[in-house]
């Protein structure tokens, strides 16, 4: 369970936050160039990054352009056909938008077709992000994609707050020095914590007391397979057989457990990666196994004294 609330909360955290990293930086420019020029320094002196780029405009608040040098992860959208932006997206010359749950009044539909009016252009849609209310861009903002080749490009970069993800500390200086502005570093993980009460320590804490509890069991069920068992009511001899191995009996009542608990938490709690929840039962199982082989030993040696 907390693994899913860990899970969940990250998955907030990357729609409220536009499907930006946790920590990125924002940056003004005093440099009147471009954003081919901007795109430009980019591709040559951070090609080896994962570089992703949000201008948002100083004068139209729900517009925003995208830019990446790489295929973006899909955000949460709310139509099964819609999808988010490719690179191909940003690497051709035809613009292509993602619009919002409120970006309606924008939306043009001919031929049966969804288009976003864009001054006197029409730009097609390709997906629409699910509703959100703690989106930081609100519910009206559409995105639009932009490059090199794209008729954005012309536009100039002092007319846009730029957000920039992927750049390590040094690379961020770098820039900060070729825009010759402003820049700030957000660490969005920390400020949604603080608002939603989480804290990492509590949770910390938690998953220590969990485990300590897995390890208090196994070595009770060590402590109790010395004692004789009943198995008069046990039906068939085979199954009389493995429970009277005090061994198979704890192997088979956690195989239980794991089996309905998994079953369990994967259909009422969210997991973005059920690998992680599987890893997790088998590491704390392979600890149990220890506790118990270790609490046997123990019971032997203080026996044989």
């Amino acid at each position: 369970m907390i693994l899913s609330r860990q899970q969940s909360q990250r998955a907030d955290q990357v729609l409220n936050n536009n499907g930006l990293s946790s920590t990125y930086y924002v940056f003004k420019s005093k440099k009147k160039h471009n954003i081919k020029q901007l795109l430009n320094y980019v591709n040559k002196n951070f090609a080896h990054d994962k570089v992703q780029i949000h201008f948002e405009s100083d004068y139209i608040p729900d517009r925003v352009l995208i830019w990446a040098n790489y295929n973006l992860k899909s955000q949460p959208l709310a139509k099964g056909s819609s999808r988010y932006f490719t690179k191909s997206d940003f690497d051709g010359s035809i613009p292509f938008a993602v619009i919002s749950a409120d970006t309606k009044s924008k939306v043009v539909t001919l031929q049966n077709n969804h288009y976003l009016k864009e001054n006197n252009d029409y730009v097609t849609i390709i997906g629409e992000l699910k509703r959100n209310n703690e989106s930081q861009n609100g519910q009206a903002v559409y995105y639009l994609s932009t490059g090199i080749n794209q008729p954005t490009a012309k536009e100039s970069i002092t007319n846009y707050k730029i957000v920039v993800d992927g750049l390590n500390k040094n690379e961020a200086n770098s820039m900060h020095a070729y825009l010759k502005g402003n820049m700030q570093t957000k660490d969005f993980s920390k400020t949604y914590n603080r608002q939603h009460g989480i804290s990492p320590t509590k949770k910390l804490i938690a998953a220590i007391l969990c485990v300590v509890i897995a390890l208090v069991v196994a070595a009770i069920a060590a402590v109790l397979a010395e004692n004789p068992v009943n198995l008069k009511f046990v039906p068939g001899k085979i199954w009389a057989h493995l429970l009277a191995d005090s061994g198979l009996r704890f192997f088979l009542a956690n195989g239980i457990v794991v089996l309905l608990t998994s079953l369990g938490l994967q259909t009422w709690k969210f997991y973005s990666n059920h690998s992680q929840l599987y890893i997790l039962y088998l590491v704390v199982f392979a600890m149990q196994i220890i506790t118990y082989v270790l609490m046997l030993l123990a019971i032997k040696i203080k026996k044989e004294k």
